[in-house]
């Protein structure tokens, strides 16, 4: 996590050890902090540390996994704050008891090794590392999913060059993007719905979609403005100054809007296919993540969102072929 920057290279505020993310209905988002701490002083100190570190990152929740059970009143306390603790193996039996499929369903998000396999490969490509990272540093805690986006693209575009879609690491990269890209767009889509009307002419959607993607009036004459400079001095400026795929954006966003509620399931499953790509097969993760897929609009979606991807990112079409593919064959292994 990164903050404010006064130095060409982001300066490292802190680290988060893991953030789980539910989507709402309505395209928001509920964010829980778990603080993974096997030594160290009080509890409840600990407990503060997180609560301050929520409030700034504007999580829900925190849950601190410590080596050895804290007293009660450490934890009577804690909970003040909205945060959790829980002792060695304690954590286990929470998890159980509060979905009893925790520890029955496979899931490729649910197993460790699937996340360190993505990260360990990612680091071995500096492209995918500088991707990765870039998805990391703009999606997962983001306030403004239209800055958000338009950010990611500018910062993948270096790398587009190095990307191979016979490359199995390239792929979940490329999935890692279009689930990046299906959350940003959830979320611009709920906020969205309380300022459009599907009734709205083109003319007025598209109107309040380019206020609403750069920031408002004054956004959007700032990025006139730099068009105007680009025609003069016939400089050719990447996504930050120039909308990538924009009648594709309307387009999209605009069929969202029919089921806005249900963009959250195409996010869902494509969690998991990304981290399929590199994972050990397993039949019933695939079921899972097939009837993930068979989820209303899921699988549309996550179709659309991914030849989105492909065309904002300036990608191979093979990309979005090969994981449309892919979620096909989730969807007919899931159905037998």
């Amino acid at each position: 996590m990164t903050g404010l920057e006064f130095s060409p290279s982001p300066k490292l505020l802190t680290d988060i050890d893991v953030l789980g993310i539910i989507i709402r209905d309505d395209g928001s988002q509920a964010r829980t902090i778990f603080d993974c701490k096997g030594t160290g002083g009080p509890a409840f100190s600990r407990a503060l540390w997180l609560s301050g570190l929520m409030t700034f990152v504007g999580a829900d929740e925190g849950m601190i996994l410590m080596g050895k059970p804290a007293e009660r009143a450490h934890r009577l306390a804690a909970r003040r704050l909205n945060v959790r603790l829980f002792g060695s193996n304690s954590f286990e039996s929470y998890a159980i008891a509060s979905g009893p499929e925790y520890a029955a369903l496979k899931s490729y998000a649910g197993e460790l090794e699937s996340w360190l396999r993505l990260f360990d490969g990612a680091a071995k490509s500096t492209a995918a590392a500088q991707i990765y990272k870039a998805i990391q540093q703009e999606v997962p805690l983001t306030k403004d999913p239209a800055k958000s986006l338009r950010r990611l693209i500018s910062r993948t575009l270096e790398h587009r060059g190095e990307l191979n879609p016979t490359n199995s690491l390239h792929m979940a990269v490329f999935a890692e993007l279009t689930t990046a890209v299906s959350l940003l767009i959830g979320m611009m889509v709920g906020d969205l719905r309380n300022l459009v009307d599907l009734a709205d002419s083109e003319k007025e959607f598209t109107a309040v979609l380019r206020y609403y993607l750069w920031g408002g009036h004054e956004g959007v004459a700032t990025l006139q403005k730099l068009f105007a400079l680009m025609g003069a001095t016939d400089q050719e400026v990447e996504p930050e100054t120039s909308l990538v795929a924009w009648p594709q954006l309307v387009q999209l966003t605009r069929g969202l809007l029919e089921a806005p509620t249900q963009v959250r399931h195409s996010t869902t499953a494509l969690r998991e296919l990304s981290l399929r790509f590199l994972a050990d097969r397993d039949t019933s993760a695939d079921k899972r993540a097939g009837r993930l897929f068979m989820a209303p609009r899921a699988r549309q979606f996550a179709k659309r969102i991914s030849g989105y991807t492909a065309l904002i990112m300036k990608l191979p079409t093979e990309f979005a072929d090969k994981l449309e593919k892919e979620i096909d064959e989730l969807v007919a292994t899931a159905s037998k």
